[in-house]
């Protein structure tokens, strides 16, 4: 929102001042996407420089050549390439990054990804619902969150990749005093994404937030356990995201959110805020990049993308 005055104070802004936010209003409200929407909002110019994911494909490469090309001992090149076949090397706005030169001269595949490109595939689509009991996957979703709910059909073909991961969650309940400890208590979660080959942002299945339509078992989590399986089949499934160790940041718990849709009760004693974290956003920042190497592999391309 574009104003005269300040928010805070009700001082009269200066003319640059109100020409800079109307132009920044005019950005958002003809955006309609997330990744757009971020882009408008941070006031991202065209000609934005964006910075490169490097990304290295260690498999059929010697450990030798991995560790003498990373600077990095033979033991952890060994535990690389056993944790997973692609190695983020480094995220850079550097043109020409001295490990580009190190992997080119030990002839090692790589991948350079365009910031862009990995940030729309850092906002998934949430799926509200599934229906894999028919010939075609059909799931339901929306866009944009408060926006009309869509439903597509997919087909095997269509999926570029899977990815799924455990997420570690904690729900920390913070202490009433000072003097009293914080109550702690550990929950296990797991999550699936679905990269297609023709959509930018892929879309997620979260068992806790998602419903299944047709007969089958009353659990989400086995239903979803049995959708991957059966997909697997066909498309390519990455699970080397249980091999990271997991970054907790402040997230959301879809039970919380229900409960808070109902109607406070009146206590007389104040309540410890519950703090929920998790390693959700890192598993996304992971799929991000890890689906758009998977796009891009097929192609037979081998460095900038």
């Amino acid at each position: 929102m574009a104003r005269p005055t300040c928010v805070y104070c009700g001082a009269r802004l200066s003319v640059e001042l109100l020409e800079k936010a109307a132009s920044a209003a005019r950005r958002i409200l003809q955006t309609s996407t997330l990744a757009g929407l971020e882009k408008a909002a941070k006031g991202i110019s065209p000609d934005h420089v964006w910075r490169r994911y490097l990304i290295l494909d260690t498999k059929d490469v010697s450990v030798e050549s991995v560790a003498s090309a990373c600077l990095a001992s033979t033991w952890e090149a060994r535990q690389w390439q056993s944790a997973s076949r692609y190695r983020l090397l480094k995220v850079t706005s550097e043109t020409a990054a001295p490990i580009e030169s190190a992997l080119r001269e030990h002839r090692l595949p790589f991948f350079a990804l365009s910031e862009e490109v990995v940030g729309a595939a850092r906002n998934p689509l949430l799926l509200e619902a599934v229906d894999s009991t028919s010939a075609l996957l059909k799931v339901t979703f929306r866009a944009e969150a408060g926006g009309q709910s869509q439903t597509r059909e997919i087909r095997n073909e269509d999926i570029a990749i899977l990815l799924s991961a455990p997420i570690r969650r904690e729900k920390v309940k913070e202490a009433t005093s000072r003097h009293a400890q914080a109550d702690t208590r550990l929950e296990d979660a797991w999550l699936m994404h679905m990269h297609l080959k023709d959509d930018p942002r892929p879309f997620e299945l979260d068992p806790r937030r998602v419903a299944f339509e047709g007969g089958g078992s009353t659990s989400a989590y086995m239903r979803s356990l049995e959708l991957l399986r059966r997909l697997a089949v066909h498309v390519p499934h990455d699970e080397a995201f249980k091999n990271t160790v997991p970054a907790l940041s402040p997230g959301t718990d879809p039970l919380i959110e229900l409960a808070s849709l109902k109607t406070p009760q009146k206590s007389g004693a104040k309540e410890a805020k519950l703090v929920v974290l998790d390693n959700v956003a890192q598993f996304r920042e992971y799929s991000a990049w890890r689906g758009t190497v998977e796009k891009a592999r097929p192609q037979g391309r081998s460095g900038p993308v």
